[in-house]
């Protein structure tokens, strides 16, 4: 039984019973008590979390204290492209008229260090040093996790095949895996055709808030946007395929206008099959019947 690290991919050859999965936090506390539930429910589950856990709300610092703790205790963080922005930031690949700031760095500064500190500053924290030792992927027999997504097809593990530019952004391993949206999707993106799961495992993923989804599928079935106040667990999945698992439930939304998007925690079992979540409308968790 063991992990290894490859490719910034947490390889693990051991199935657990359940796993228990956070992605999108945006430094929303209210999060962290559904993940205690979930934790007191499942206590022997493995946790993993799957990035951007900065940049929304106003509880930034104290997410990244408890995911440190977290992972002293067996979690596996992952890092999303917030944390990447971040790093970027950190090791001078970006500056304050960035993407970063765009998108929140400004504010998550202050939160973690009390000033728009400078890249030298930030590099000397510990949450620098936590977040660069933290993998993008974690894939075990039956599940991949990951925060953006893989492409879904036999060689979605191998880095040589991502190679691509779209509007000038290079489209390697790692930026595809943090940022993949519509790639990960479809199959044709110009009619939003939903594509097929031929990686033989489980993708569960966030970065996307789930009220967006949208598209449709071979056999004529469609998945319909849902309002922004209802970022529930979403699959598209084909019949006798494994499912892609879309998790994110809007915190990063502006909680004046959607004060409840709090996440969603999701407890799968060893196959990959939902189990229980819980969110702000079921803080106790609702079970789910595959």
């Amino acid at each position: 039984m063991t992990q290894k690290i490859i490719n910034n991919t947490l390889a693990d050859d051991r199935v657990k019973e359940n796993y228990i999965f956070i992605s999108d936090i945006h430094g929303n506390h209210e999060t962290l008590g559904l993940i205690e539930q979930a934790k007191k429910d499942f206590p022997y589950a493995q946790l993993v979390t799957g990035g951007d856990y900065i940049d929304g709300r106003d509880s930034v610092k104290e997410v990244l204290d408890y995911l440190i703790e977290q992972k002293s205790e067996g979690a596996i963080v992952l890092l999303g492209n917030h944390e990447q922005m971040l790093l970027n930031y950190a090791n001078e690949r970006e500056h304050q008229d960035g993407i970063w700031f765009f998108n929140g760095g400004s504010d998550t500064l202050r939160q973690l260090l009390g000033e728009v500190a400078t890249p030298e500053e930030l590099r000397a924290s510990r949450y620098y040093r936590f977040l660069t030792g933290c993998p993008i992927m974690y894939e075990t027999p039956n599940i991949v996790f990951v925060h953006g997504g893989v492409r879904p097809d036999e060689k979605y593990n191998d880095p040589a095949t991502y190679n691509s530019v779209d509007h000038g952004f290079k489209i390697d391993y790692d930026f595809y895996r943090i940022w993949a949206r519509e790639r990960f999707w479809y199959s044709d993106t110009l009619n939003k055709k939903i594509a097929h799961n031929k990686t033989k495992k489980t993708i569960v993923v966030g970065h996307t808030p789930t009220c967006g989804l949208e598209g449709v599928f071979d056999d004529g079935r469609l998945m319909n946007r849902l309002s922004p106040d209802h970022c529930i667990v979403r699959k598209m999945q084909y019949p006798g395929e494994p499912a892609r698992v879309f998790t994110d439930g809007g915190s990063h939304s502006d909680p004046l206008i959607y004060p409840h998007n709090d996440g969603n925690v999701v407890v799968l079992d060893g196959k990959g099959d939902v189990v229980k979540v819980y969110n702000y409308n079921n803080p106790q968790g609702t079970e789910v019947k595959e």
